[in-house]
């Protein structure tokens, strides 16, 4: 499998984490897709297959399945960063949230032109160029997150922040903050919060073979190992145990053995 990333020019960069490009893409195995708050795009550039012209994948609290496969995909993507998607999409990032919505159905009749244009190309790079014009065209005259909203993201990147001393920083009423923010952001300030905490306990865990439950807990921001062992039910869909045993090398996909 070839798999080439990239990292765009400003001012994209402030909006867009990383562009990647796959080829010969077949999971071998089911995995779960950990949630890390960020929305991203999808689109198959597979030869012969026809179908939607992509999808984006909405903020997300909770994981998905991504199925063992026995057929082999072309693929180029888009991950934004955390707050980033909005300025791209026509409707409230908000009503995108745990959900892949079709492509055109979000960004208009451009996918489909996008698609083609793709197709037209062979190289990783030719590819990778054409895709990241095409954001930045999204991109222009479109204004960025509110400069709040963007602040209180860094803010609760932080584990051990707490989202009532941010609210009360941004001076706000509590309704405004919360609305705002699910809207720039996807998610609300409360669950974009319990999702950075798990993204830490799972950084983690990534960097080291063994892992003792309690002292991830600790240093992730978790009252106890109780606490961290409930959210990684809820949020992962698997028991911290079983996280564990299915790491892979790519951080946000694990192996699902149930």
């Amino acid at each position: 499998m070839l798999l080439v990333s990239r990292v765009p020019e400003r001012p994209l960069s402030d909006f867009v984490a990383v562009l990647w490009y796959s080829e010969e893409w077949k999971p071998q195995h089911r995995e779960r897709h950990m949630p890390d708050g960020s929305a991203g795009i999808l689109v198959s550039l597979q030869d012969g297959k026809s179908g939607a012209n992509g999808i984006v994948s909405g903020p997300r609290s909770e994981s998905f399945v991504i199925s063992a496969s026995d057929t082999p995909n072309t693929l180029i993507g888009a991950q934004f960063t955390h707050g980033g998607a909005a300025v791209f999409f026509d409707v409230p990032l908000s009503d995108l949230r745990n959900t892949h919505a079709p492509l055109d159905e979000v960004v208009g009749p451009s996918s489909a032109v996008l698609r083609e244009q793709l197709l037209e190309l062979r190289t990783p790079d030719q590819r990778l160029d054409l895709f990241e014009s095409w954001l930045a065209k999204r991109l222009r005259g479109r204004s960025g997150p509110e400069p709040a909203i963007a602040w209180a993201v860094r803010r609760l990147q932080r584990p051990h922040t707490r989202v009532a001393d941010v609210a009360a920083d941004i001076g706000r009423s509590s309704r405004w903050f919360i609305d705002r923010f699910a809207s720039d952001v996807g998610l609300t300030p409360k669950v974009f919060s319990r999702v950075q905490r798990f993204q830490a306990a799972l950084r983690c865990a990534h960097r080291h073979a063994s892992v003792n439950l309690a002292d991830l807990a600790a240093s992730a921001g978790y009252f106890d190992q109780a606490h961290l062992s409930h959210e990684f039910t809820m949020l992962a869909g698997m028991s911290p145990s079983a996280l564990l045993a299915g790491r892979t090398a790519f951080l946000n996909h694990v192996v699902d053995h149930g």
